[in-house]
């Protein structure tokens, strides 16, 4: 069944051009020498970075951030305070950022195979092989770990790498360097897995992101996965 979504998806759902008018820079490089680009919109003080593609093989997330990108973008002239943001979010005094494929290596080979009888497996990692969203510094960084398929992600697991160590990737370090030198106060990470929304749990606002998330979408609201090495520890330990 998802393969046949996969095939339709991959048809009549592409990705929209990002609007040229956007401001963009390079971040950083993948391990093959592609661009990690990333788009700002606004330029308020509070400052929200959403992150797609950090699976290759997630392609419906870099997709999903074009729109996010061309949704929010307005022609600056014709904007209320001329920062290029939608009417009423330029009220919040917000900077978007958006990185629409931070795994590009992996994201070229997934649109070369989309492996449809596998579900879309291929293009998951960096081309070092390595799992990006279990390669952050953390306390709990481990150079293996596991996959997880189906149900509540257990009805089978693939032992994965995660790099030799936590940050060893370009990869990772353009986006926690990009965190660190912007001082991004919220980061959300988006994936293609199943119909949830994650968040730690010790997270005041997560939580009420989350829950406002699942009012919209239905989607199953989960805690604390607990892999070594995310994304979204990384920034819970870093604040």
């Amino acid at each position: 069944y998802r393969g046949m979504i996969g095939r339709y998806h991959n048809a009549f759902d592409k990705a929209p051009e990002i609007n040229k008018n956007v401001e963009n820079f390079v971040i950083g490089k993948s391990k093959e020498g592609r661009e990690i680009k990333c788009y700002k919109i606004g330029a308020g003080e509070k400052k929200i970075l959403f992150v797609a593609g950090i699976h290759g093989n997630e392609v419906g997330t870099v997709k999903l951030a074009h729109h996010i990108i061309n949704y929010f973008y307005v022609t600056p002239n014709f904007s209320s305070d001329n920062s290029g943001l939608k009417a009423g979010v330029t009220e919040k005094e917000i900077t978007l950022y958006v990185i629409p494929c931070l795994n590009p290596d992996g994201y070229n080979l997934a649109l070369k195979n989309p492996d449809y009888k596998h579900r879309g497996r291929i293009g998951r990692f960096n081309a070092n092989d390595v799992d990006l969203n279990r390669n952050f510094p953390t306390e709990n960084f481990q150079s293996n770990s596991e996959w997880g398929f189906g149900r509540n992600y257990g009805d089978e697991k693939i032992k994965i790498f995660c790099g030799n160590f936590g940050g060893s990737e370009k990869e990772t370090q353009a986006l926690i360097n990009f965190i660190k030198q912007e001082n991004i106060q919220n980061l959300i990470m988006l994936h293609n897995a199943g119909k949830d929304v994650v968040y730690n749990s010790h997270d005041e606002v997560a939580k009420n992101l989350a829950e406002i998330y699942h009012q919209f979408t239905k989607f199953k609201i989960r805690t604390d996965l607990n892999y070594s090495g995310g994304a979204g520890e990384w920034a819970r330990e870093n604040n």
